[in-house]
């Protein structure tokens, strides 16, 4: 019995000196017992905090959006609560149960404006932070700008890939005082060097460019500007803002231009304008390893379109996988039965992979709760129902159409250092 303790012992001790063998190891384990191990020494701590190893995990785990959370109601703090479910129907549960992880942010007053592969851009006040929800660690970051040089326009996108880079970057479009509305100007920060800088020259935009809702995928961050059918993207390797995308997909017919997104959302006003939902917008969507497109009115016509990556020439490189009218769907008694008008019956969040394949689903919220809608056979099935505090109807219904799309954030397990 003594041999075969010594043996142990001396086998622990021979793996744990070893980091290659005790990366391989610890890479394998589930999350929750990876972040215990960093209590266990300073070695470990050490081992696992490195970027190196966030990178090796990634690449045998991979990076899997295993849920979602919603911040509906961000202008009234009193109200606001978070609400977090996994895609894994097996985990679909609240998360109040002590074994079930819930990411939380750090406080009332922290807004989420991006998340990228399991980090997260935050905003609280005049501050940004970046924040990795799973172990809990914030950042703040420093201003690209000098104390008495504020840029009157500033809008920033974070990109984060561990698979292709390491660290994360952010990416700033601003304005100065005295330039022209359409001239904008770059700034990277790099995680690695902690600093921000200029990188190319200024550059030239259609005034509608949507710099506040940037999108990440594979080396690249994009932009759209509805009505004028552009897509720009900053490339991560070249450091600099390039017009070499497709333009968008033409209008259905009958439809009119609308300039979704942007730093603020329909004023209060504009709700109870019919003018403000007689448009057609679109919203960039990564999803199953491509690029996607979600085309969408105010009303209940919804469309996908996947880009060929071989062939920019044209629209037609937007090719349209789906074309959905919801009220032909099984959802059409439940819009039946909602006595509201058309603007404020549902919500789309997101698009997710939905099966084995390159299949897909729009999660929609519907009344207090989010639906999947799968695109493949306009099917339905319940994810969550939402508990609403002091039953507060306007948290149902605060972003009609798709403007829920920009409170819906994706969540990605990471061990990632600030």
């Amino acid at each position: 019995m003594s041999h075969n303790t010594e043996l142990i012992s001396s086998s622990a001790e021979a793996i744990e000196t070893h980091d290659a063998l005790l990366t391989e190891i610890l890479v394998r384990l589930p999350l929750r017992d990876v972040i215990a191990f960093k209590c266990v020494s300073k070695r470990l701590l050490s081992l696992i905090s490195d970027p190196y190893f966030s990178r090796c995990r990634t690449t045998v785990q991979g990076t899997r959006f295993s849920g979602l959370i919603l911040d509906l109601d961000f202008i009234h703090p009193e109200h606001r609560e978070l609400t977090f479910f996994y895609f894994n129907k097996k985990l679909r549960r609240p998360c109040r149960r002590r074994r079930i992880f819930c990411p939380k942010i750090p406080d009332h007053y922290s807004y989420i404006l991006q998340s990228c592969n399991g980090l997260m851009l935050l905003r609280r006040f005049t501050d940004r932070f970046i924040y990795n929800p799973t172990t809990g660690d914030k950042k703040p970051l420093p201003s690209p700008f000098p104390s008495f040089d504020n840029s009157h326009f500033s809008k920033y996108s974070l990109a984060f890939d561990p698979l292709r880079f390491l660290g994360y970057k952010l990416i700033c479009i601003f304005r100065g005082k005295f330039s022209k509305r359409d001239r904008h100007q770059t700034m990277v920060y790099s995680s690695e060097s902690g600093a921000w800088n200029p990188c190319s020259s200024s550059f030239s935009t259609p005034t509608d460019m949507d710099f506040a809702h940037g999108v990440y995928f594979k080396d690249s961050v994009y932009w759209i500007g509805n009505k004028s059918k552009t897509t720009l993207r900053f490339d991560m390797k070249e450091e600099r803002v390039k017009d070499d995308m497709p333009p968008l997909p033409p209008l259905p017919p009958g439809s009119q231009d609308l300039n979704v997104g942007g730093p603020v959302f329909l004023a209060l006003s504009e709700l109870n304008s019919k003018k403000a939902y007689n448009g057609y917008g679109y919203i960039l969507a990564p999803a199953c390893g491509y690029m996607n497109l979600v085309g969408f009115d105010f009303g209940f016509y919804v469309r996908v379109f996947r880009l060929k990556e071989d062939d920019y020439s044209s629209s037609r490189s937007w090719i349209l996988m789906h074309n959905v009218d919801l009220r032909r769907t099984s959802l059409k008694t439940v819009f039946n039965n909602l006595n509201l008008p058309n603007t404020w019956k549902y919500s789309i969040l997101h698009l997710i992979k939905d099966g084995e394949d390159d299949e897909m689903a729009l999660l929609l919220l519907i009344h207090g709760k989010v639906i999947a809608l799968r695109l493949k056979n306009n099917t339905t099935y319940d994810v969550l129902g939402l508990k609403i505090k002091g039953n507060n109807p306007r948290y149902y219904y605060n972003f009609p159409g798709v403007m829920g799309w920009y409170r819906a954030f994706e969540y990605a397990e990471s061990l990632a250092c600030l």
